[in-house]
């Protein structure tokens, strides 16, 4: 409808009526880009954006984050310079947008685009775990590590949150509910930590671009590769395969078996002694979710990708769909989605979205932030833009 020039006041009494809006969430399957969007002159906003590059709604980072940062301690040392606030959009694919701030990650939003709204949630560690990450060490000893954003089946939402102890090494694990009106939510509480140290790097705070892509949700089911050069494990000490993936049920709260990675990935090193190590292999790894269903990313920098779809957890079957040409598999490039139509796009750096026809071969960039703007997360928006 943003298309139309002129609309009859009858329509657009029509589009505001709350059985119109309804109806039209039920049928709507277009997809939009979220954006943690960091602009010009800390000038930052969530943007939506439609799959032609268009941007459709801008919500400023004033109207969600409001003042609600001022008392909250940081999570970096208070010696550091100011923080900036840009939103920090997870890697999610919903009908919700959900975020937080790069350098106060106790902070977390869960966020309506069709109307702006915003829900805050608390800002704190369940009460357990507070008391434990008290103290004068706690910069230097702790901080967020993930939080992951899903829908279970009752139509609640909860949000999963990570965060490492470094003095033992320990990552700890919460969850929290949110309603299916998105309305209110729970408090924090702490659950199962998980079976092996997840891949995180230096933390949300510092994290690179492309260790924010080995977590991701599919399916009510949260999914993080596992670190495997990290000897680290909570029953025993010992290496897991490389590929291996920990993943968490939102719905029944638990950690489910660990899952081995597609058999090519694992030995992937041993294959090309002499060519690849697994300080490399670790940085071509990633996840996402195609259609939702669960894919391992195998990016063989100026090689090729190989997409390798999970078609069955127990058995931990893999097959590979998809090996992307050389000129695709560049560094720093992770597919976002892939439409019926055979139009795959990608995430190139923190600049630039890219469109890749599965049909034709033709590879085209679809969106480029102007200089001195980027965006350093990207979701998938599956909701109306009605409110």
């Amino acid at each position: 409808m943003r298309d139309v020039p002129i609309v009859s006041s009858s329509w657009r009494s029509l589009t505001y009526d709350p059985t119109f809006v309804a109806a039209h969430r039920t049928r709507h399957s277009e997809l939009f880009l979220a954006f943690g969007f960091h602009g010009e002159s800390e000038a930052h906003s969530v943007d939506i954006v439609d799959l032609s590059g268009k941007l459709v709604r801008r919500i400023p980072r004033g109207e969600v984050m409001g003042d609600s940062l001022s008392n909250l301690r940081p999570s970096s040392p208070p010696q550091w310079p100011p923080p900036r606030t840009e939103p920090l959009v997870l890697r999610t694919r919903l009908d919700l947008v959900c975020f937080t701030s790069r350098f106060h990650p106790l902070a977390l939003w869960v966020l309506n685009p069709a109307t702006g709204a915003a829900l805050a949630l608390p800002k704190c560690h369940s009460e357990d775990l507070e008391t434990r990450l008290q103290g004068p060490f706690y910069y230097l000893n702790g901080g967020v590590d993930w939080y992951a954003f899903g829908r279970v089946a009752n139509g609640e939402y909860k949000a999963l949150r990570i965060t490492r102890f470094r003095n033992p090494c320990r990552q700890f694990c919460e969850v929290i509910t949110i309603d299916s009106s998105c309305s209110n939510h729970g408090m924090w509480r702490e659950t199962q930590d998980p079976p092996a140290f997840v891949s995180a790097g230096d933390g949300m705070s510092m994290r690179r671009m492309e260790e924010e892509m080995k977590c991701v949700v599919v399916g009510g089911v949260v999914h993080f590769l596992i670190d495997f050069r990290y000897p680290y494990n909570n029953s025993t000490e010992m290496a897991v395969e490389p590929g291996s993936i920990a993943s968490f049920n939102l719905e029944t709260e638990e950690w489910m078996a660990i899952l081995c990675g597609p058999a090519p990935v694992r030995t992937f090193v041993q294959d090309n002694i002499g060519k690849y190590s697994y300080v490399s292999l670790d940085i071509q790894l990633s996840l996402c979710d195609l259609n939702g269903c669960l894919v391992t990313v195998h990016n063989i920098h100026n090689t090729s990708m190989d997409l390798w779809f999970l078609l069955d957890f127990k058995k931990g079957l893999w097959v590979k769909k998809y090996s992307m040409p050389p000129f695709v598999a560049d560094l720093f490039v992770f597919p976002l989605l892939v439409l019926d139509d055979g139009r795959m796009f990608f995430r190139r750096g923190m600049r630039i979205i890219d469109c890749y026809d599965l049909r034709t071969g033709v590879y085209t960039s679809l969106l480029e932030f102007e200089a001195g703007t980027h965006s350093r997360s990207v979701g998938i928006y599956t909701g109306s833009l009605l409110s």
